[in-house]
């Protein structure tokens, strides 16, 4: 049973639809009543053409600076020169052929010249007056297929030896060379060639232009994301093998995780993209495999597959058409699906089809299709010359990017919104193209949204949001009387708790995330909080209506926030000021030399961290420091969309500033930052700011990235700021289906 080298990756066909959205029959009529030379007020008519609406939307871009200062008949909301405008609750409905009408007042510098945007959306589609010019238009390409071929090395890594009658079995071993592979797309585009292959799928893909407004930097119909090799993260190994074997690394095989290669973090989020498998790192992998597979035949595979009663023969066709999609994460390829059932052939006892069971999970679980998440996709190129004469649409499309196969898309998702492998239903998905529109793709991440896996990964999350400790596993340096492991425990959970209430139970806008009046607390920290009588149910985590003289909800006063930017007793001011500037407001302010300036108080950029003095390390609040000096938690926040705009705002203390800041468009839309670094790897400016010297991305991977921040923006505000939503259009955005090679 000696099983040779395996291919890395497999190639698969793919089919194309591609539809263009039809242009919204309606006009706007765009009037300036008066201009007092830096204000003016207009008035704007929407005439409907087309089917009644029962709820309307009208977006546009400002060419200059305007910026509106009050408007009626309708709600507004601007960023930038973006404007929205919804309906008032009593003037949603315009019927064919009515109108509404809606004005507002603009502040503007003296001398500018008011012009009339140059394009107006209603409910996201361009309006263009009276016209029928609808069309809808579907191409396809039975493609030929496209893979990544990776190069196995001439040195074979074995696996440890099992008793059976041929115990070695060799795994795929990876170069480091950068002939080999690469996991990042800064790297070099060679290194990930496109060739054809007898494997195809029939699975099929859609490309739909979005209807979003037209943001300021959306130039482009498509945008591209990274073509990425990515390897998993300490938690992506653990969770999928979990969900894939039943077995709990962490408490069923304790300290085994120190065999998983050490994550690499990028800006505060666990970031694999430009990790490579050496050949050290593949036999720790291996180890770690032999030991999972070995936990679970002690189990008799009650986790994974129960080949009690079975041949061989049946139980490698289950494992093979299965298992192995599972675990790779796709359907096997022929060449992989006769490797592996040669394991059984020898097989005829009990035994040995434990064993060989045994071997085939192990060199699975240590194998290249498995470590690795592909999102190198299917070329342009190689669709458009295929055999079928099917053409794909070249002004939608350039020919040096590359799609998504539906399995590609399934894994992004999965471990985007689980932090896990794809489970049965999103593999069906992919099966029989239920991945092919927005509509879908967003139903799909609603429900992975709602497992227990996605409380866990956004938990993560949340902590690596906030630099609050999800990397530390000792305790926060804090002393305060009352704190312990138990407090420092609760303090981490109630941060996880609580931003998942709000952003993926809905239950508040994307500023309640910041500051409210109630928290998720549990009883250890209703005593360490005093919060006095409030009861909750043992030490279980409930929503708790905070007593507004003692405490404040939200992150930004919870206790991990500030409990793991303290020492000791006293919150760090200049901590967490670069905290507040770094991860509320992506000023990437990562160079600042705290030696420069010997009064940090006074400091405008230092100052606003000052507002913490009313806190001690465990968010308590107090009206004298350690040393018993009566504390001064005012002062003024300056910068707020960068250090040096000069734009102020005045605190009285950490709770004040938390509700002040929570509604900051520029908060906002940092937040929104962070979630795209966390599912593509990259920020839309830098890949990682935090080093010296920092390398600006490419001005196409600049334009694409922020266009596509601008619809994720889209998304949260045009659904009340709802989070759930932008994490729903995450997964349909442009660049997750398309990919090109980018290099710095």
């Amino acid at each position: 049973m000696n099983l040779k080298s395996l291919s890395l990756l497999s190639a698969a066909g793919i089919l194309m639809t591609y539809t263009v959205n039809v242009n919204a029959q309606c006009e706007v009529k765009y009037s300036i009543n008066s201009n007092w030379g830096n204000g003016a007020t207009l008035s704007v008519d929407i005439v409907n053409y087309g089917a009644p609406k029962t709820t309307w939307e009208l977006a546009w871009n400002f060419s200059n600076v305007e910026k509106i200062s009050q408007l009626w008949n309708g709600a507004y909301t601007q960023t930038g020169q973006s404007v929205r405008v919804k309906n008032a609750a009593w003037n949603g409905n315009i019927n064919t052929n009515q109108s509404i009408n809606f004005g507002f007042n603009l502040s503007f510098p003296g001398g500018t010249t008011l012009t009339k945007p140059t394009e107006f959306l209603l409910n996201g589609v361009k309006c263009l007056g009276k016209t029928s010019s609808s069309a809808s238009s579907n191409k396809s390409a039975s493609s030929m297929s496209s893979s990544s071929s990776m190069k196995s090395s001439s040195s074979v890594i074995s696996s440890s030896s099992l008793k059976s009658s041929s115990s070695v079995i060799s795994s795929s071993s990876i170069k480091s060379s950068s002939s080999v592979i690469f996991s990042s797309s800064r790297k070099s585009s060679s290194s990930i060639s496109s060739s054809s292959s007898s494997v195809r799928s029939s699975s099929s893909i859609s490309s739909s232009s979005s209807s979003v407004p037209p943001l300021a930097n959306c130039t482009n119909e498509i945008t591209y994301g990274p073509r990425l090799l990515r390897v998993l993260t300490r938690a992506e190994y653990s969770n999928s093998v979990r969900d894939l074997t039943g077995v709990n690394i962490a408490t069923d095989l304790p300290g085994s995780l120190d065999f998983l290669l050490a994550n690499t973090y990028v800006n505060g989020f666990e970031n694999n993209t430009q990790e490579i498998i050496s050949k050290a790192v593949q036999r720790n992998f291996v180890s770690l495999a032999n030991r999972i597979s070995s936990r679970a035949a002690a189990t008799n595979f009650s986790g994974f597959l129960n080949c009690s009663g079975l041949t061989a023969q049946q139980c490698a066709d289950i494992f093979t058409q299965e298992k192995l999609t599972n675990i790779f994460r796709r359907p096997a390829t022929t060449i992989e699906i006769q490797e592996y059932r040669s394991l059984f052939s020898d097989a005829t006892t009990t035994e040995q089809i434990t064993q060989a069971l045994q071997l085939a999970l192990s060199t699975a679980l240590s194998s290249p299709q498995f470590l690795y998440r592909q999102e190198t996709g299917i070329a342009v190129s190689d669709i458009r010359a295929g055999n079928t004469g099917a053409t794909l649409p070249t002004q939608t499309i350039d020919n040096d990017s590359y799609v998504l196969t539906p399995y590609e898309l399934a894994s992004f998702l999965a471990f985007t919104f689980t932090g896990s492998t794809p489970d049965a239903e999103l593999l069906s998905a992919a099966k029989n193209d239920g991945l092919t529109t927005d509509a879908a793709i967003e139903a799909e991440v609603n429900r992975l949204l709602s497992k227990t896996s996605a409380r866990a990964h956004f938990g993560r999350f949340a902590s690596q949001w906030l630099e609050a400790g999800a990397t530390n596993n000792n305790l926060f340096p804090v002393t305060v009387s009352g704190f312990n492991a138990k407090v420092d425990e609760s303090m981490r959970m109630e941060m996880q708790e609580y931003f998942n209430h709000i952003a993926l139970d809905g239950a508040g806008p994307f500023s309640k995330l910041l500051a409210n009046n109630y928290g998720i607390v549990n009883e250890t920290l209703v005593n360490f909080y005093g919060l006095g009588s409030v009861i909750v149910n043992q030490d279980k985590f409930a929503k708790i209506n905070f007593p507004s003289n003692i405490r404040q909800g939200g992150l930004l006063t919870s206790g991990a926030f500030i409990a793991s930017k303290s020492s000791m007793t006293e919150p760090s001011s200049h901590v967490l000021a670069l905290a507040i500037r770094n991860r509320l407001l992506c000023q990437n302010a990562y160079s600042y030399n705290l030696q420069d300036t010997p009064e940090w108080r006074d400091n405008p950029f230092l100052q606003v961290g000052y507002a913490y003095q009313n806190l001690d390390a465990g968010s308590r609040r107090r009206t004298h420091n350690m040393y018993d000096v009566p504390i001064n938690s005012a002062g003024v926040f300056t910068g707020i969309t960068s250090p040096t705009d000069g734009a102020s705002i005045a605190f009285a203390n950490a709770e004040d500033l938390a509700q002040k800041i929570s509604t900051l468009d520029a908060v906002r839309y940092c937040f929104v930052e962070h979630n795209f670094r966390a599912a593509f790897g990259t920020g839309t400016q830098y890949f990682d700011p935090t080093k010296a010297g920092a390398t600006r991305l490419s001005t196409a991977e600049q334009s694409d990235y922020a266009c596509e921040k601008d619809r994720l923006d889209y998304a949260l505000t045009s659904n009340g700021n709802n989070v759930r939503a932008l994490l729903k259009r995450l997964g349909s955005l442009h660049a997750v289906r398309h990919r090109k090679d980018r290099s710095q």
